[in-house]
């Protein structure tokens, strides 16, 4: 868990340059940077994404249908100002994702669900403080907002799909805005973590499409069984492109005391890293070239899984078409 304090514009950056060029390929047709989820006790509503400079004014605290402010706000750079987990799974969801088109789309919607979910349950279990200092009672949120930021890879561009889902500081309880309690946030990050893996694991659609590809989940470990032996290789690929990446960070700060490296920076990082790591293969440029290779190196290892041959791009973006200002989707009756 990451309680994320200072600027909002930094914040911005943060989950900007997480992403690899084979996001900003699967996010092309998105409709923003992030979802924007709107939860009472009982409802999670899907609000219009939100681009960079609209995310960047949600974290800073202010209402991004309205443009106002959100109550009395600290400007400092200790300013808590959201509450990130991360939802994802076995390394084995994301290379099965990676290989079948079909599995990819129903292992981000099983993603999605869980998010709502957790978002969910913290609306119901989060609290605020209510009175004057020293006199402060804790009480129920009435309302929280939570931003969804998808990636599909990791810092090294190998398969690993995962949601960023980040609580607002900013909750509504009795009658106004205030300040999220984190510490009970933070108390709950095994439930929340739990609940997530879970809701995946057991999702029917993520499910009955690693059936239809022939794939089985083990009970104990929750990998997938018949991809399990092919993990370390991509693994191992992976972490030879992030050593080099995390040397040239090192190298440039060195350099650049003070400083922080923006997004451009970070991607010709990325693009030296693959030639320095495989300075046989072409580095590859988008989203589907880098499918292919994963797809290249899949097939010289000898798996007896056939792997799907239409591209990404037909299942790619999850965030398309979404943004009603209205749909609910998620309810409990009490």
């Amino acid at each position: 868990m990451k309680i994320y304090r200072g600027s909002a514009a930094a914040a911005r950056n943060y989950v900007e340059a997480d992403r690899s060029r084979a996001d900003d390929y699967y996010l092309a047709e998105g409709s923003g940077l992030a979802q924007r989820l709107v939860a009472r006790p009982g409802e999670v509503q899907l609000r219009a994404d939100m681009d960079g400079a609209t995310y960047e004014q949600w974290v800073a605290g202010y209402d991004v249908d309205t443009g106002k402010v959100k109550g009395r706000l600290r400007t400092d750079d200790q300013a808590v100002r959201f509450v990130e987990v991360t939802v994802n799974g076995p390394k084995t969801w994301s290379v099965a994702a990676a290989l079948h088109p079909e599995i990819a789309e129903a292992y981000d919607a099983a993603q999605d669900r869980a998010a709502v979910e957790i978002v969910g349950w913290l609306s119901e279990h989060s609290t605020t403080r209510v009175g004057p200092r020293g006199r402060q009672v804790q009480v129920p949120v009435g309302e929280i907002e939570a931003a969804v930021v998808r990636h599909f890879t990791s810092r090294a561009s190998d398969p690993h799909r995962h949601l960023h889902l980040q609580i607002n500081a900013r909750v509504f309880a009795d009658g106004r805005w205030r300040g999220l309690h984190t510490v009970g946030v933070r108390d709950s990050l095994e439930a929340i973590n739990g609940m997530g893996h879970a809701s995946v694991m057991t999702d029917p659609g993520f499910r009955a499409a690693l059936a239809a590809h022939g794939y089985s989940l083990d009970d104990e470990s929750s990998e997938v069984v018949e991809l399990a032996p092919y993990v370390g290789a991509f693994s191992a690929r992976a972490r030879q492109i992030e050593t080099n990446i995390d040397r040239y960070e090192a190298e440039w700060r060195g350099e650049h005391a003070g400083e922080e490296p923006g997004p451009a920076l970070r991607q010709s990082w990325d693009r030296r890293a693959w030639s320095d790591a495989r300075p046989d293969k072409v580095v590859p440029i988008s989203g589907e070239d880098l499918r292919r290779r994963w797809v290249e190196e899949w097939e010289s290892w000898g798996s007896p899984h056939r792997v799907s041959t239409s591209s990404t791009n037909e299942s790619g973006s999850r965030l398309s078409g979404r943004g009603s200002s209205t749909e609910k989707l998620w309810s409990r009756q009490h």
